[in-house]
């Protein structure tokens, strides 16, 4: 009865230290559970080469902008744009618009875009938008202008 007893309050005591992660007492607890096998990640997305909106900094845009040619759309009111926006664009929408999303939808949906407006939060419920009504190839300049003009990149008036 002695050995039972003491069995069971070894195995207790082994149960607890594996439990209270105090694994240097007990050598089977010292050994680390193997992780679940995962597949490696594919390669990050690049800007006009994917079919889920991608967020570019600006930087990054800039090469997009100059490599790819995507219609550059600004979504700012008319008087933002007037105070300066970017070379590039191509077209400029006003995101308060009562048909704002209209207009969207007779945009080309097989053409690359890139959006922007002042800190991104427009473009990014724009990008759900425009994926909504079956755009693929839609990006949006992460930050906005103030991230571009924060990079020292040029804006035009």
């Amino acid at each position: 009865m002695k050995i039972l007893l003491t069995l069971v309050l070894v195995v207790s005591a082994a149960a607890a230290a594996c439990a209270f992660d105090l694994g240097g007492f007990f050598g089977a607890c010292n050994k680390a559970p193997e992780a679940p096998a995962v597949p490696a990640p594919s390669a990050e997305p690049k800007p006009g080469n994917c079919d889920f909106p991608v967020n570019i900094k600006p930087e990054e845009a800039r090469y997009f902008i100059e490599a790819k040619h995507p219609v550059v759309i600004d979504i700012r009111r008319p008087e933002e744009y007037a105070a300066g926006h970017l070379e590039a664009v191509n077209l400029q929408l006003d995101y308060y618009a009562p048909d704002f999303k209209e207009q969207l939808g007779r945009l080309d949906r097989n053409a690359k875009y890139l959006l922007y407006c002042r800190s991104g939060h427009r473009t990014g419920i724009t990008l759900l938008m425009m994926k909504d009504l079956g755009f693929t190839d839609i990006h949006d300049l992460e930050g906005g202008l103030n991230a571009w003009t924060a990079a020292g990149l040029p804006v035009v008036q």
